[in-house]
């Protein structure tokens, strides 16, 4: 589960006893984090946005008009525009989440997305809610941040949303396991090589091993004698060096500080980045940046 950022956003509410504001900026992307007291009420409301829920504790129903989707940590929902909507809380489980709203004039950009963008419930962890995850999280910090690009960067990672949830898959955990049990060995290599293969543009979402060997089904044992077969190293290791790789690309082409560039490569605090980063690169991260810019000149 992702871990709550710094409570320094005024979208964010320690205890809520209600449902938070849910009026968009100007440029129609808001992410509210919300954590439920124990004495949480919530009224149906419609709205005209796209939500997307992220669930990063507790457990509770989402109630959408006459149907009722039972949730729980790292699960993910979707509400389309124009749904009845409310969060009843279980018993002796306050529920704290994400909510990313997606206004109507962002999605009218794309006519065709029509059906696409319906009710879903998509349990987790896997690799679909872990991503959707980390972009809000992400859009979370760039609000934080309230940087001039803000608005910019949130329509970025709102069209990322979209197309996480347009992808969400509607099988639950039990079907997957009736899936794997009937797959092939050579099935299990493939479904392995392809996760390497996206694992070169998804590492920022990349979580935990645990996570990376659900997505494609697999034991954590299986998954990583074979992700060692396919890469020759573990798959710490393997996306490690993809986030310092990236991480050097920032610091060579962008003015972003340092502890934006830590962050925007996948890396919680800034120790572990130094600590990474001058391990591969045998220099700190302000010393690469003046050598390539002194290269530059």
């Amino acid at each position: 589960m992702i871990p709550p950022g710094p409570s320094s956003s005024p979208h964010r509410r320690r205890q809520v006893t209600a449902a938070m504001n849910e009026t968009l900026p100007p440029w129609n992307v808001l992410v509210l984090e919300s954590h439920h007291s124990s004495e949480f009420t919530m009224q149906p409301r419609t709205h005209s946005f796209l939500k997307v829920i992220y669930i990063l504790a507790g457990a509770g129903d989402l109630h959408l008009e006459d149907r009722q989707f039972r949730f729980a940590a790292d699960d993910c929902l979707v509400v389309p525009p124009g749904v009845s909507n409310w969060i009843s809380d279980g018993d002796s489980t306050p529920v704290s989440l994400y909510a990313g709203c997606i206004g109507a004039s962002v999605l009218r950009c794309d006519p065709t997305l029509g059906e696409g963008l319906s009710v879903c419930h998509q349990t987790g962890p896997d690799r679909v809610t872990l991503s959707i995850a980390a972009t809000l999280r992400r859009m979370v910090y760039c609000q934080d941040a309230q940087a001039e690009t803000c608005g910019v960067e949130m329509l970025v990672d709102a069209w990322k949303l979209i197309r996480l949830v347009l992808g969400l898959s509607m099988s639950s955990r039990g079907s997957t396991v009736a899936t794997r049990s009937h797959r092939e060995p050579d099935a299990d290599r493939d479904a392995v090589r392809a996760y390497v293969d996206e694992l070169s543009t998804t590492f920022l979402e990349a979580t935990t091993i645990d996570a990376a060997a659900a997505s494609v089904q697999l034991s954590r044992r299986t998954f990583t004698e074979m992700f060692r077969n396919e890469t020759g190293t573990t798959w710490l290791k393997h996306v490690g060096s993809l986030r310092i790789r990236h991480a050097a690309k920032l610091l060579a082409t962008t003015d972003l500080p340092i502890a934006s560039v830590a962050f925007e490569s996948g890396f919680a605090d800034l120790s572990t980045f130094y600590r990474r980063f001058s391990s591969s690169l045998h220099c700190s991260p302000a010393v690469y940046r003046q050598q390539i810019q002194a290269a530059a000149q």
